[in-house]
């Protein structure tokens, strides 16, 4: 029996890193709205600091301690990207909840007194994993999440009471020991300060002191950072996108490498090659990142990140290899990770328009392997008796809600899919 009424998604990507928005545009016959369950907002500030630190912690990097003020200032901002359905990393005077343009304006109004602060958000996220994992999909979040000179973090999570789909989680991290100087006295004596790196602009900061404290935490963390981490389970398989992109001709590819040279430890480094291999062979199709080739110049002499330009394979382990030379002597580095494991069946998709069967009782992994590097899944129908969940922009989860479906399609804006089903008995 194929079954007429359909349900139509609008699949479109925003804001500060991948993140999916699902509407519903108006059908011809029948639409069903699936709103997402309200969160338990304490628990999911508390499990994105757990979970980021237990990824540090797995990189054998310092833990991330919470700071009251940084978790105000972090607060208030989500506040404001709810209020004012927004996504920035900045804030427009006069708008609700408004606390600071900048994100240091911010943790000066929360009563944090050092300026060196960073700060990463999504918007649209219903659980603290989600949206870090998202961002440790986007490299220069990451970067910030993997700096070896934090050493505190705030967490702010807000969700729209009338209105589930709208949420935010901010995250600011600073440096415990350069915020404690700006709470001292101001230095008066002989040699040379600095100075506009507190909340008090003219508050001086002996110099020596100053990159002491840059370097506490440096000088306490692993003398070189890379990402995915060796033994790593579960890497996601894709990137798709972040404000601003790092490869604004690609809407999807696959999840970057990246590897951090600690300053701390190293003044002077030329990175050599930077490869990864699947099953012994190079992935030939890839772009490596410099803080020359960054077309954002925000990578530091330091950051490198290797993208594969096709999206990487489910439940695949990859080699990366990086050969670098540091005081006229060339190291390699070697590590492992392995992808995702669909936790139900996995059909791949390769063609524009193809035929599959499934089994009825069970639930499956519906992946539209990409065409090219704009293929994405887009305003796709399919019957009312489907329930479909989005993995990421070209995975699904299929369910049938009903016994009496034997086949069906789902058609995207560039693909179509015959599905038949066969019973399980």
């Amino acid at each position: 029996m194929r079954v007429s009424f359909m349900i139509i998604i609008l699949f479109v990507g925003v804001v500060f890193w991948q993140v999916l928005e699902y509407g519903v545009n108006a059908a011809p016959k029948e639409v069903v709205v699936r709103k997402v369950l309200p969160m338990d907002v304490p628990f999911e500030m508390m499990e994105a600091r757990t979970y980021l630190n237990r990824i540090r912690e797995a990189m054998n990097m310092n833990t991330l301690m919470q700071n009251d003020n940084l978790n105000s200032a972090a607060q208030a901002h989500a506040d404001y990207l709810v209020a004012n359905n927004g996504s920035s990393h900045d804030e427009i005077e006069g708008y609700e909840n408004f606390t600071g343009i900048e994100p240091f304006e911010r943790v000066f109004h929360a009563g944090y007194n050092a300026s060196h602060v960073s700060e990463n958000l999504s918007t649209q996220h219903h659980d603290a994993k989600s949206s870090m994992d998202g961002l440790f999909s986007a490299i220069y979040h990451r970067f910030a999440f993997l700096s070896p000179s934090i050493d505190e973090i705030g967490v702010g999570v807000t969700q729209n009471e009338q209105d589930s789909d709208k949420s935010a989680f901010v995250y600011v991290m600073g440096n415990s020991e350069l915020n404690r100087l700006c709470s001292f006295k101001s230095f008066k004596g002989a040699g040379k300060y600095v100075y506009k790196v507190c909340k008090n602009r003219e508050h001086r900061i002996a110099q020596k002191k100053f990159h002491k404290a840059l370097n506490y935490n440096k000088q306490n963390n692993p003398r070189i950072v890379i990402y995915p981490y060796d033994g790593q389970e579960e890497v996601s398989p894709a990137f798709y996108s972040e404000v601003p992109d790092p490869l604004p001709d690609h809407e999807v590819s696959g999840f970057p490498l990246s590897i951090e040279f600690n300053d701390y430890f190293f003044k002077d480094v030329q990175l050599n090659s930077f490869k990864l291999f699947k099953k012994g062979e190079e992935v030939s199709n890839v772009r490596l990142m410099d803080k020359y080739s960054d077309p954002h110049q925000r990578f530091t002499e330091k950051q490198y990140a290797l993208f594969p330009l096709e999206r990487l394979e489910y439940d695949t382990q990859y080699r990366a290899e990086v050969e670098y030379v540091s005081n006229n002597k060339t190291e390699k580095l070697t590590w492992t990770f392995r992808t995702q494991i669909p936790t139900e069946k996995l059909h791949t998709v390769t063609q524009e328009e193809e035929s599959i069967e499934i089994e009825s009782g069970k639930s499956h992994i519906i992946y539209f392997k990409p065409l090219d590097a704009h293929d994405i899944v887009k305003n796709i129908q399919f019957p009312t008796t489907v329930d479909i969940q989005f993995i990421d922009n070209n995975t699904l989860k299929l369910t049938l809600m009903s016994d009496e479906t034997d086949s069906f399609d789902i058609v995207s804006d560039t693909r179509v899919l015959h599905i038949e089903v066969k019973s399980s008995n």
